[in-house]
């Protein structure tokens, strides 16, 4: 290793040394040595060109080496060039300072040649492993930082779509809320992903997002971001919290959703919702993003909607009940009404059907088209069933002990459809009518078009099991739901029943008379029954009555009445004196 090319600057205020050395150093081949005489000029000179090493003489006036090799300290800190000291004598006061203040070695006049060489070279040697040592952490650390830098990047980045992830969108609108700057938000949810996945796998879905994300952010400007929130969930964050601006903006990005999407060979059918929230200046990010989630629309052909209180309160009311739900039936909250069923020949009554009544103690009387929607999403309707099945059960004990039930007269209970799903609920079922020494003929379940399609395949096994024994099985709400004529061909039901919508204008509406007679034929056809809901007056009734319809329920009779009111109005009914209609409106043409 050579040090021949190293910058090396010799100070002390006798000139003759100065020669002595440079001569000495330049005799060994040193081609690049200077000389100083007045150590006030080391500074500005090291400031023009930094020595790789220092001869500086300890003893001189004006500034002395200790005061040189403050001012290079103070200059250049950790750049400081190594220093040897020159001096007639080294005492030990002299020794420790200049130790204390980084000196790398002594050299003592008169100069030793073959020691003045060998202590510059060692000097040299090590401050070149130092610089070598140095450089390579540096290097290092270069790396270290600039891979600091991807995993930081790839932290904040999905991986698959290359576009921000949630951890970069909340930085994002984290930073946007603590500069107080304008902010609108846009949470777009893109539907039937998850078909793609089933149909095509994975692989295809990948691609998918990636061609949708390239498509949304075509239609962004620059100062907009585009980010990925969760799988099948994208956010938009703009610089403006204008609420005109930002329906046109989604209104763009819905555009991108009118056709399927072509990828390759295929043509994907991909939708989307979007909901908007913004802020005027400093906000809670998460409270931001939250009040753009509650504003997405849930069903229909909405598919954009912005945030405003009543969507929000309507949202924590639901919450609210969901909460509230659990546990309701052990509180006592939970009751049972009847809905006396009456035949339209006879006028008399053959049944009931069980409906479920919650009353909250603060909420008060809770609807049940809002509760049990809730409660089957949650998987509470699993133990309310239970609860409802259990109390079904002992009104009819109790009721036929009265006397009060024959073999013509049955309480129907509705089956949910997670209920339904159980590969065990007919054996239970079959196992609370014993316990409760209840005959089949007396109970009867009635479930909706919905719950038998959600598991076709278990539902018409557990129906054929309880249709075995007898009982009887309706069809609720039916021509409401997906009616489909394989189900009402295969699956061993007994009754169909006419929802009311279909009953409501049948005095007046042709379509709904044609529609009410065509169930009627329909249910016949398989061997079925059919019962009428919602009636309300007595040309309905004798209407459903001339064309076949065996039984009714409604407000005309009777509304649903808690157990004891159901028990003494049974007792004490009446028929009503019978009306026929006009020739016309019976035969609905």
């Amino acid at each position: 290793m050579t040090f021949m090319n190293k910058y090396l600057l010799v100070v002390d205020d006798n000139s003759i040394n100065v020669e002595l050395l440079l001569d000495l150093l330049d005799d060994q081949g040193f081609d690049n040595v200077h000389g100083l005489s007045d150590p006030r000029l080391v500074l500005a000179h090291c400031q023009a060109a930094l020595p790789d090493l220092i001869l500086l003489d300890i003893r001189m006036p004006y500034l002395d080496g200790y005061g040189v090799m403050e001012q290079l300290q103070s200059t250049f800190a950790e750049h400081t060039p190594p220093v040897i000291v020159l001096t007639a004598q080294i005492d030990d006061e002299t020794r420790h300072r200049a130790l204390s203040m980084g000196v790398r070695d002594f050299l003592t006049k008169p100069f030793k040649h073959d020691e003045v060489l060998q202590r510059i070279r060692n000097t040299l040697s090590v401050e070149h492993r130092y610089q070598v040592r140095d450089k390579q952490a540096e290097t290092l650390e270069q790396m270290v930082a600039k891979r600091t830098e991807e995993l930081d990047r790839q932290s904040r980045t999905d991986p698959i779509t290359q576009l921000p992830n949630r951890r970069a969108l909340t930085q994002y609108l984290a930073d946007a809320a603590r500069q107080g700057r304008p902010t609108g938000l846009l949470f777009i949810a893109l539907d039937h992903l998850d078909d793609v996945v089933r149909l095509h796998g994975y692989g295809i879905a990948d691609q998918l997002m990636v061609h949708i994300s390239h498509r949304l952010d075509d239609q962004l400007e620059a100062s907009s971001t585009l980010g990925l929130w969760g799988g099948s969930e994208l956010l938009v964050i703009t610089p403006t919290a204008e609420l005109s601006e930002l329906r046109q903006l989604a209104s763009r990005l819905l555009s991108c959703f009118e056709h399927d999407q072509t990828l390759g060979d295929l043509l994907l059918p991909l939708n989307a919702r979007i909901g908007i929230s913004w802020s005027q200046g400093h906000f809670k990010t998460e409270r931001l993003v939250h009040m753009a989630a509650l504003a997405l629309p849930q069903s229909g052909s909405l598919r954009l909607q912005s945030y405003n209180e009543t969507l929000e309160n309507h949202q924590r009311h639901r919450l609210h009940l969901q909460q509230a739900i659990r546990g309701a039936t052990q509180r006592g909250e939970m009751s049972l009404a009847f809905q006396p069923k009456l035949s339209l020949e006879t006028q008399r009554v053959i049944g009931a059907e069980a409906l479920l009544r919650w009353h909250h103690p603060e909420l008060g009387h809770v609807s049940p088209g809002d509760f049990i929607p809730l409660a089957e999403a949650s998987g509470d309707i699993l133990s309310i069933g239970e609860w409802v099945l259990e109390e079904a059960m002992r009104y009819i004990a109790d009721w036929r002990a009265k006397g009060l039930l024959d073999d013509n007269f049955h309480i129907a209970v509705n089956v949910a459809a997670r209920q339904l799903a159980r590969k065990d609920f007919a054996e239970n079922l079959l196992a609370r009518l014993a316990k409760h020494g209840i005959p089949e003929r007396f109970f009867a379940l009635e479930v909706t078009e919905s719950g038998l399609l959600s598991d076709m395949h278990n539902a018409r096994i557990q129906l054929a099991q309880l249709a075995e024994v007898n009982i009887a099985v309706a069809i609720d709400d039916f021509g409401t739901g997906h009616s489909s004529l394989a189900y009402v061909k295969t699956l061993p039901f007994s009754t169909l029943k006419i929802d009311r919508a279909f009953v409501m204008d049948i005095e007046k509406d042709p379509i709904d008379r044609h529609l009410a007679l065509t169930i009627t034929q329909l249910a016949h056809a398989v061997g079925c029954d059919v019962v009428a809901e919602g009636i309300e007056t007595a040309a309905q009734a004798d209407y459903l009555r001339s064309i076949g319809c065996e039984a009714a329920q409604g407000y005309y009779y009777a509304r649903p009445l808690p157990a004891d009111e159901f028990y003494h109005w049974c007792r004490e009914w009446t028929p009503h004196s019978h009306l026929t209609l006009a020739t016309e409106s019976v035969n609905g043409a």
